[in-house]
């Protein structure tokens, strides 16, 4: 653990919490974290304690790579607001999705959604046009002997998705389809039959439907108990990371008192944007399914950390915290996740006082 900046003390309880939760093992779970296995993301364990540590309910927290929302989900039960950014219009779908409050009826309304699917998703319907998506080449890789009728129960579902009026409802019930075609078809080597895929539909739309009903429960009672009823909300921006400082100043936020982040990271192979069906060909289903535009290779989502030269990369680390110093106070604290291959070449590069918000407290882990 290493920090820059202002001294920063804890108590032995705080510091024994947060270390504790740096080091946790427990699988993600819980809430709305598991809608959807986003790449590289941090456990909300050590983003419960990061947030209880440093903060104080009312107090603002920012994400400026929020990508699966891990940040804004925690912070939005625990009466924080909060705001992140991210590149991918996928993460900032996703986002939105696991941080949207449901009533009991309509929570209800995806589970009858989804219940019985047997009796309407099934390959002997017609499929309806997929048109611009299939052109653009978002079904890539998916009409193999195998995938095609994954591809096509998702073209049907698709399609009905798209009657729902209430566009929160829409988008929760592709969430779950997404859900779903990522267990089916991500890194699989045997793809399942369609009558597992629809079971598991059903079971992901019970399970997921929970995870919102608790969310949306344990939000409100923070609404409650946060002074003068004022809602706690998390904002989530498809941007890059240097946009935030605008967005803060023209809508008159108060400050961080948090920021906890986890950028991409140098050297590291991430494909946040693409599933692997089939041996590694890529293709940008999630996209389609979440109806979200792409078109991005991987250097766009990575800075081009893969590469041996590292400077892009650099350059847009430093370009995000750079922008970073214009929301920040003395009594910004700055938690960032990072990982390296090669540490002993890497990490003092990265970890230069150039590449921090020189007013924030940062702890970099």
């Amino acid at each position: 653990m290493t920090r820059s900046g202002a001294r920063l003390a804890l108590n032995w309880r705080d510091a024994d919490t947060f270390i504790s939760a740096v080091h946790s093992r427990e699988r993600v779970s819980g809430l709305t974290h598991d809608f959807y296995k986003y790449p590289a993301r941090f456990s909300p364990q050590f983003c419960r304690a990061a947030i209880s540590v440093f903060t104080a309910p009312g107090d603002l927290v920012v994400d400026p790579f929020a990508g699966g929302g891990t940040t804004l989900v925690e912070s939005r039960v625990n009466s924080r607001l909060s705001i992140g950014t991210d590149i991918s219009s996928l993460a900032s779908y996703l986002s939105r999705v696991k941080t949207r409050v449901y009533s009991a009826a309509e929570l209800s309304y995806v589970e009858e959604w989804f219940k019985d699917p047997g009796d309407w998703l099934t390959v002997r319907n017609k499929s309806p046009q997929t048109g611009r998506w299939k052109e653009a080449g978002y079904l890539r890789n998916l009409d193999t002997p195998q995938t095609w009728p994954i591809r096509k129960l998702l073209e049907i579902a698709l399609a009905g998705a798209g009657t729902i009026i209430a566009p929160k409802l829409q988008d929760l019930v592709r969430c779950v389809l997404l859900r779903t075609a990522q267990w089916a078809l991500d890194g699989r080597r045997k793809i399942p039959s369609t009558r597992q895929f629809r079971a598991r539909l059903a079971a992901n739309a019970v399970e997921m439907a929970s995870g919102a009903r608790d969310f949306s429960s344990r939000t409100r009672v923070a609404d409650r108990a946060a002074s003068a009823g004022r809602v706690r909300r998390a904002v989530c921006l498809h941007s890059r990371a240097e946009n935030l400082a605008g967005y803060i100043e023209m809508r008159g936020r108060s400050l961080p008192r948090l920021i906890i982040t986890s950028p991409p990271y140098p050297g590291v192979h991430v494909l946040y944007h693409r599933w692997q069906v089939h041996g590694g060909r890529e293709t940008p289903a999630p996209f389609w399914i979440a109806n979200q535009l792409d078109g991005s290779g991987e250097s766009f989502y990575l800075m081009n950390a893969r590469s041996s030269d590292l400077t892009r990369y650099l350059y847009g680390i430093e370009a995000a915290f750079k922008a970073a110093r214009k929301y920040c106070s003395d009594e910004t604290v700055l938690v960032q996740v990072v990982a390296f291959p090669r540490p002993e070449e890497q990490l003092p590069t990265s970890s230069s006082s150039s590449t921090k918000p020189r007013r924030a407290r940062a702890i970099s882990l």
